[in-house]
């Protein structure tokens, strides 16, 4: 399994443990793609999430690689979602970030709500 999906593999465990339940996994539309998408039926929300995932800090830390380009496409992404199931129009919505670091065998998640 490669770093990007044993990434998103313990980013879907850690929200389910939670509470979410997975809506969708590397949902597309477009060109743009969320990693991630969760619901909270009983808090009537949707979590959009983006999942990076670093084995060192050669290039930062995992959460310093979402640019502004990259919210927009998260955005459009949850647009093009809800176009195709309306009923979550009446649902909150909320962007997160999952930013796991993986070195020497320890997994760090650094869960970021609400990240714009």
């Amino acid at each position: 399994m490669n770093l990007g999906k044993h990434g998103e593999s313990l980013a879907k465990d850690f929200f389910e443990g939670l509470g979410y339940q997975l809506v969708e996994k590397n949902f597309r539309f477009e060109r743009a793609e969320t990693d991630l998408i969760f619901k909270d039926d009983s808090k009537k929300l949707l979590v959009f999430v983006e999942v990076k995932t670093r084995s060192n800090k050669s290039y930062g830390e995992p959460e310093e690689s979402i640019t502004e380009r990259k919210m927009q496409q998260m955005i459009k992404s949850a647009q093009g979602f809800l176009m195709l199931y309306p009923e979550y129009d009446d649902y909150d919505k909320r962007f997160d970030v999952a930013a796991i670091m993986i070195e020497g065998g320890m997994e760090k998640i650094n869960h970021i709500e609400n990240v714009f």
